[in-house]
């Protein structure tokens, strides 16, 4: 297969998969009433369903990442499809709680591998000119799977049921199976003859044990988040004299370097929890049912497709951290309306869903392309991984956070039925904290830009 043959087939690989583990990370969203109704569920037990994804997704993207890159990131590849695809299939067919969460964590290990494994690819397969392009067009199906699969999902649970919703991705990533076969190609980015399976373990249970030490706050959780942070100290002084460490530390001191995941943590904790809170809003305290919330959502990945015609090209030609800067603006104007939805008209909402696509649009391909070329080919493994990380580590965060504000509020009736009132009360809480980080993000964007060009 010729060169430019290969690299379109990879891009579309790259779009195809970004936009399921997007698609999967939110598509449940929508259908939480209904799964909540079917299966009796407490508000904490309904944002479980998202948070054990999140947190296996989380807690292992790093370590299969380093694993996978040094064996060999299309065989892993193909492995994390049929993965993906028995724990769909386990979605659909849970007749429990127990058995639907199981399932989470299949697709949170799937989903560990093609978070990272993806922008390697791309990275290492195109010339650095097309790059920016190609990421701006992946970062944008990504996405646009992200906010479209609550219009899907809407459709899906008012026809058919919730349990479908699981079933509508197969298809697709049987096709991303066939291009992998098709491509018979391998890459790798490591050279080193020695993985850091300790280091590895450590990471994976500090991850794991902070994100689900945060969910609530008790004694337990407390007991488990102090582990986390012993956990934490011990990863640190072990990795710091490794000589293949399964994280490079020296990569932390680079400030672009960590202000550029900052940023993609900070968007991705806006953005998923205002979309998180304005559906069930819409749900519970204006009683519109799933499919009226899936289409009204759908405004936010139009825009997205919109801005993302020349947001890759754009980002190749002007300053990452500006476009980055601009795109959060956008954001925060979302969540600013939404902080006052309670008291503005149905349009308005709408305007704030188009302005958070405009922002997305924007944001992910200067913020990808400012990450990922700022390390040597070497450091690729651990910068992709990391930024993927950094993504999902904001809205593991962010769910979690608004689970304990929620938690708080509600107090003892502990669901959402009947209480719009205190629904209401914790999502401002939740916004105020959520504007208060837009804001950090954006100055620190500005002030870097002014500290490079001081004139």
């Amino acid at each position: 297969m010729k060169k430019e043959v290969e690299n379109k087939w990879v891009i579309i690989l790259g779009c195809l998969l970004l936009f399921c583990v997007q698609f999967i990370a939110n598509m449940v969203t929508v259908a939480l009433p209904t799964i909540a109704s079917d299966f009796h569920l407490t508000a904490e037990m309904l944002n479980a369903i998202n948070l054990v994804f999140l947190i296996t997704s989380v807690s292992l993207m790093l370590p299969l990442g380093k694993y996978v890159s040094k064996h060999g990131i299309g065989k892993y590849l193909k492995c994390s499809i049929v993965l993906m695809i028995a724990g769909l299939l386990l979605s659909a067919c849970s007749t429990d709680i127990n058995t639907l969460l199981i399932s989470r964590v299949l697709q949170g290990v799937a989903t560990a591998i093609i978070n990272g494994a993806m922008y390697v690819i791309v990275t290492i397969q195109l010339p650095s000119d097309k790059l920016g392009y190609a990421l701006g067009i992946m970062g944008s199906c990504g996405y646009v799977g992200l906010c479209l699969s609550n219009t899907v999902s809407g459709m899906v649970v008012y026809y058919l049921s919730w349990r479908a919703v699981f079933l509508i991705l197969i298809p697709v990533y049987l096709i991303t199976l066939f291009i992998l076969i098709r491509l018979n190609k391998e890459w790798h980015t490591e050279d080193v003859n020695e993985i850091d399976y300790v280091g590895s373990i450590l990471y994976a249970l500090f991850m794991g044990l902070f994100l689900y030490g945060i969910v609530k706050l008790d004694n337990q959780n407390i007991l488990v988040l102090i582990l986390s942070i012993i956990i934490l100290a011990i990863f640190l002084r072990f990795e710091k004299n490794r000589q293949y460490p399964v994280y490079d530390l020296r990569l932390l001191k680079n400030f672009k370097y960590v202000l550029g995941n900052y940023s993609a943590f900070v968007m991705y904790f806006m953005t998923f929890i205002a979309s998180y809170i304005l559906n069930l809003y819409l749900q519970n305290d204006l009683g519109y049912d799933a499919r009226f919330t899936g289409l009204f959502l759908l405004a936010t990945p139009l825009a997205v497709v919109f801005v993302s015609s020349f947001a890759g090209k754009l980002s190749d030609r002007r300053d990452e951290c500006i476009i980055s800067s601009v795109a959060l603006t956008f954001i925060l104007a979302d969540v600013v309306i939404l902080f006052f939805m309670d008291c503005l008209p149905l349009y308005v909402l709408l305007i704030a869903c188009i302005f958070q696509g405009i922002g997305h649009g924007l944001f992910s391909s200067p913020n990808n392309r400012f990450v990922l070329t700022i390390v040597d080919e070497r450091d690729l493994s651990d910068a992709s991984t990391m930024l993927s990380t950094s993504k999902d580590v904001g809205k593991s965060v962010s769910l979690s956070l608004f689970s304990i504000i929620l938690g708080f509020v509600l107090g003892t009736s502990n669901t959402l039925e009947g209480n719009p009132l205190l629904f209401l009360a914790s999502s401002k809480i939740m916004l105020a904290i959520v504007i208060f980080l837009g804001f950090s993000s954006i100055i620190l964007l500005v002030l870097s830009k002014v500290k490079d060009n001081p004139s």
